[in-house]
């Protein structure tokens, strides 16, 4: 009889160990086995050693495709507008900000009291023996009594946390300084989108300029071979010329579609710094009538404290040096007591039905009975194995390490501004220099193609010519793109490129 019991609880076991299942079936089967994708992905070809995946259908496809007009050409402030509306970067700097001021909110509340409702139900069956009773009076044989009923206790608790020297204090100073933090952020991820949409739009114009030239050299290639022809027909020019200028021709052919490659890389490059589809079709305006800068600031050091003090990195670095430092006194507070309230208000209510089978007879009993109760307590720590200090001992090195990356930042912000002052100024002049070269360049081809056609010149200068205009042209194109660029450059890291109005 004792083994049947032990039979029975061994099948269960080895019922329960057969249930039990394995994850390693979700992994590959080997190191050298491809990972074939999950359930519900759209099923590819199995091929030994290939490592692609399976497509998911489930997966959602987000890139933004924001309406665009087919026949508008849209200007720089635009192409920012759009961005700062469909980048995902905007949104998600949004919403770390909503998520820190929502940790204000919950540090807030630590202040306040929190208050539940309960409510306990049930239904109980108890069965006892009761013995006899047998007298010389009366004999009354053994039974049992069984007492039944139903209880519901709805119950009111308040906890509240009056005193905690200063704990609650400290979290929420921390709270709102990370709030501060993420706030400035936010304005900062639209700075960094502004000067990545400048910087690509400046980089897409010098591509279209480059484009231009290149097929404006082009023209004068094959103005040049229409002269050298003519010269031929008139037997002042050798077939040597006439081949000459016909390579000049494939040449410049040969640069435009460089170019042009050049252009549409720019372009997929606007539009991925925008943050919507690399397959929209968008006019851009080009950079005519917009002025560069005529000079930078004169007083460096004044131009350096003033962007410090507003450059967005900084001011978010030194918000999380001040919310450490709060940490320690959060630390602080856990070697403290916390004075508390506690307060309960419940009601037992219920009925109960009591049955003795040795008299034959029962009784019902209705219970309704309130209780309150009002406490106020004092927690003290006393020992936990040195976890407060540990804590201090963190919130300490965590409030340092703060300071100095405070510091770190400043002066690398510092160098940052430094590089753009030198780098605008060295633009500035650089972009004055190409002008000068272009039009001396251009005066110097025209003057070698008029010598060429009046059989004054050879073809050679011709080409030397040609080829200083082009090059003088490049030149001047990207001196001014990276004009603007470091103009750019120095407004970001100064912390005044903050709206595309100011563009």
């Amino acid at each position: 009889m004792r083994i049947e019991p032990l039979l029975l609880w061994g099948a269960m076991l080895l019922a329960l160990a057969g249930c039990s299942t394995s994850s390693n079936k979700l992994a590959p089967a080997s190191a050298s086995t491809p990972y074939r994708g999950v359930a519900g992905a759209t099923a590819i070809d199995s091929v030994p050693g290939d490592y692609a995946l399976t497509p998911d259908p489930a997966m959602p496809i987000a890139i933004a495709t924001p309406p665009l007009a087919a026949n508008r050409s849209y200007s720089l402030p635009e192409l920012i507008d759009i961005a700062q509306r469909s980048n995902p970067v905007t949104q998600g700097a949004w919403q770390r900000a909503r998520e820190a001021a929502a940790a204000v909110g919950i540090a807030e509340a630590t202040y306040l009291p929190i208050i539940s409702a309960d409510v306990l139900a049930g239904y109980a069956v108890t069965s006892n023996t009761a013995p006899g009773i047998d007298t010389a009076l009366v004999t009354i044989p053994s039974g049992t009594i069984t007492t039944s009923g139903a209880q519901v206790v709805p119950s009111l608790a308040v906890k509240w946390l009056l005193f905690d020297f200063g704990g609650r204090d400290a979290a929420l100073a921390s709270a709102q300084q990370l709030s501060f933090a993420a706030n400035v952020g936010f304005n900062a991820a639209h700075q960094k989108l502004i000067y990545d949409v400048s910087n690509a739009f400046y980089a897409y114009s010098a591509a279209r300029a480059q484009s231009r030239i290149d097929r404006e050299a082009l023209q004068n290639a094959r103005v040049v071979l229409s002269a050298s022809e003519a010269r031929l027909g008139q037997g002042v020019a050798t077939t040597m010329e006439v081949a000459q200028a016909k390579q000049q021709v494939a040449q410049a052919e040969f640069d435009m579609t460089q170019t042009s490659g050049r252009e549409r890389s720019t372009y997929s490059m606007l539009l991925g710094a925008m943050g919507i589809s690399p397959t929209a079709s968008i006019k851009v305006q080009d950079l005519s009538g917009r002025s560069l800068p005529r000079r930078v600031p004169a007083n460096l050091d004044q131009l350096i404290t003033a962007s410090l003090q507003r450059r967005p990195d900084v001011q978010a670095s030194f918000a999380q040096m001040k919310a450490s430092e709060e940490g320690i006194a959060a630390a602080r507070a856990e070697f403290l007591p916390k004075i508390a309230l506690t307060g309960t208000l419940n009601r037992m209510m219920g009925s109960y039905s009591i049955n003795d089978s040795r008299f034959g007879s029962g009784a019902t009993l209705d219970v309704s009975q309130p209780n309150a109760a009002v406490l106020v307590g004092v927690t003290l720590p006393i020992f936990d194995g040195g976890m407060r200090d540990a804590r201090m001992d963190a919130a300490t090195a965590r409030a340092a390490a703060s300071q100095y990356d405070f510091a770190r930042l400043q002066s690398a912000a510092a160098q940052e501004i430094v590089i753009a002052y030198d780098v605008l100024r060295t633009s500035l002049s650089a972009n004055a220099a190409a002008s000068e070269l272009v039009n001396a360049a251009r005066t110097n081809y025209e003057a070698a193609l008029d010598y060429y056609k009046n059989g004054l010149g050879t073809l050679a200068d011709v080409s030397i010519a040609q080829t200083g205009l082009l090059k003088a042209q490049y030149a001047q194109a990207q001196a001014r793109s990276d004009a603007f660029v470091a103009a750019g450059t120095l407004a970001f890291s100064t912390g005044t490129l903050t709206s595309a109005a100011g563009l």
